[in-house]
């Protein structure tokens, strides 16, 4: 999309607004006062918000205005931000805390917060198995159990099988299987996704510096970069070791360009001598051994370019998407894949910060 076209879609941006409905309730047609509103998105993590209200309390300190609208927790939460005319869902979650403070300045004001619908998969602590199953089937099954919808890519290995420990929560087993396969696992909305990094489709649209892009803070860092690594297992069906093995040139998303290097170019080129990584990992197969090894290695290369950002609030940049930021010059003047964002719309305006990575230079 080009950014004349959002300017267009937001009326130039003018008038930021937000909408916050509880239980399908909108709050301020409750009359309630809300002072604002803070959502912060990540891939790796339950998107979490908040809100504070002003007059939740009575004058005489009563909850008539609305507190037990809030009770019991786990209240369903959708929240939509952008500007007059024009507002975008963003987060659908639950409620999880509740936060006032009495003091002697005037009315108590109620800070709610709360994630999104992965939050009860956070808490499902018990352990699990799964005989003849694909990482993506579990995703299925998982997401079944806690009433979400599922959007996956199959993944290709079938495992004897697949066991989860007691004391690690169902979010972040699959954050795990999900790891093992290089894929991305987050719920947006009332949908799980398990899926592999969707970075090579046209960035959503551009922003340059000094004009919508407010800043930017790029960082360049070789420390964590490696040209192989083995994953090393073993078959106790047939007494051998299972050796996987990926090298640099097997990272996922390679864009060709002139001059463009992969971290594992780059420290060859500088310490001019392989980097190697040696995992030991209880593997079934030789197929998981190879994966595996590929998935260590993209998540090696992708930390070598992550940079933070601002910009006006926009209520489409979320984890997940690809923006392309331009003005930064010949290295850094190119797409980026959101990995994180913080939408806060407030009193003095409506503001969005960004993480963002990318996997070449």
């Amino acid at each position: 999309m080009d950014f004349a076209q959002l300017e267009k879609k937001y009326g130039g941006f003018y008038a930021p607004a937000f909408e916050i409905r509880v239980d399908g309730k909108e709050l301020r047609g409750l009359g309630l006062e809300i002072a604002g509103v803070t959502v912060d998105q990540a891939l790796r993590a339950a998107d979490h918000f908040s809100f504070t209200v002003n007059n939740l309390y009575g004058e005489s300190g009563d909850n008539g205005n609305g507190f037990d609208l809030f009770l019991p927790a786990g209240k369903k939460v959708e929240i939509r931000l952008g500007y007059a005319g024009t507002l975008e869902p963003v987060l659908t979650g639950v409620v999880a805390s509740i936060a006032t403070g009495f003091d002697g300045t005037g009315s108590p004001r109620c800070t709610v917060s709360g994630y999104d619908l992965s939050y009860p998969m956070m808490r499902g602590m018990k352990p699990r198995s799964w005989d003849n199953a694909r990482h993506s089937d579990i995703a299925a099954i998982v997401a079944a159990e806690y009433g979400l919808r599922c959007q996956f890519d199959p993944t290709d290995v079938v495992y004897p099988k697949v066991m989860k420990a007691a004391g690690k929560s169902d979010f972040h087993f699959l954050q795990q299987l999900a790891d093992e396969n290089y894929y991305e696992c987050f719920v947006s909305g009332d949908t799980l996704y398990f899926r592999k990094p969707p970075r090579d489709g046209e960035p959503l649209f551009a922003l340059e510096w000094r004009k919508q892009l407010l800043s930017f803070q790029p960082e360049v860092n070789f420390a964590e970069q490696v040209t192989e690594v083995e994953v090393r297992g073993w078959n106790p069906k047939t007494k051998k070791e299972i050796v996987g093995v990926a090298r640099t040139g097997d990272e996922a998303g390679q864009r060709p360009g002139p001059g463009r290097k992969t971290g594992g170019e780059l420290v060859r080129e500088l310490l001019r001598e392989p980097v190697k990584l040696n995992v030991r990992h209880p593997v079934f197969s030789q197929q998981e051994a190879e994966q595996l090894a590929r998935s260590i290695l993209n998540k090696h290369a992708e930390g070598l370019v992550r940079g933070g950002g601002e910009t006006i609030g926009l209520p489409d940049i979320r984890p997940g998407r690809t923006i392309r930021l331009e003005g930064l010059g010949a290295r850094f003047s190119k797409p980026y894949y959101v990995e994180k964002s913080v939408h806060a719309v407030s009193a003095s305006g409506y503001h969005t910060t960004f993480h963002v990575k990318e996997s070449m230079i």
